[in-house]
């Protein structure tokens, strides 16, 4: 049980440390030997409980976009709003996107995962999303399928808004939000004006309450 105890808590600190150096310097600029040392673990550690840095970003990864999920559903119950998973969905991407434009700690540690391909090599929770999403629609896509639209859309995702950043995309944020929603519906193969209803209403929800990013990619 000593041993049980001291392994998870040694688990704990490299996945805390990672976490903190992941905001502060990126994902690329993190390096193992920087994680142990800030752990105080042993580097090889990292790779027992974790399998390799690639796998300590997908953990941070997945618990970001699972905490932010959570936060939404927690404010919609606080304030009484009902909604069908597309329309939270839609919400949620608004509230990701928000962060990526204010919050450049979080957008640079999406972008490192993307360009080193971790988003493509490891399991992301955004996939089970997909396809919780497309059920619910009464979409019936095969894994492949699922796996096509989650990939698709994350590389979209990182082009747009390095082409937006870069001033390349001349438009305002809200009509940037909106243009990125209409993507995702449309790689789901949604209706047009259910797409239209589903971003506006979502436009309207969303200034109901804010969702925040913080320091250490901690939910508010």
């Amino acid at each position: 049980m000593g041993k049980y105890k001291v392994g998870k808590e040694t688990k704990e600190k490299i996945y805390e440390a990672s976490k903190a150096l992941f905001y502060e310097n990126g994902y690329t600029s993190t390096t193992c030997l920087k994680i142990a040392k800030e752990s105080g673990a042993n580097v090889g550690l990292i790779n027992y409980y974790y399998g390799s840095k690639g796998g300590l970003g997908i953990e941070v990864y997945n618990e970001i976009m699972s905490a932010v999920k959570a936060k939404v559903t927690e404010n919609l119950d606080k304030l009484g709003i009902e909604t069908t998973l597309l329309l939270q969905t839609a919400i949620e991407w608004r509230v990701l996107n928000n962060n990526m434009r204010f919050n450049k700690n979080f957008s640079r540690f999406y972008y490192d995962l993307l360009g080193e391909n971790v988003l493509y090599k490891e399991q992301s929770v955004v996939t089970d999303f997909y396809r919780k999403l497309a059920e619910s629609c009464d979409l019936h896509y095969s894994d492949f399928e699922i796996a096509f639209i989650s990939y698709a859309s994350a590389g979209a995702t990182q082009g747009i808004n390095l082409a937006y950043d870069a001033g390349l995309i001349d438009c305002s944020s809200q009509d940037f939000i909106n243009s990125s929603i209409h993507l995702l519906l449309n790689n789901m193969g949604l209706d047009a004006k259910l797409n239209d209803h589903v971003i506006n209403e979502s436009h309207e929800i969303e200034k109901k309450f804010t969702v925040r990013i913080e320091k250490n990619f901690i939910i508010i």
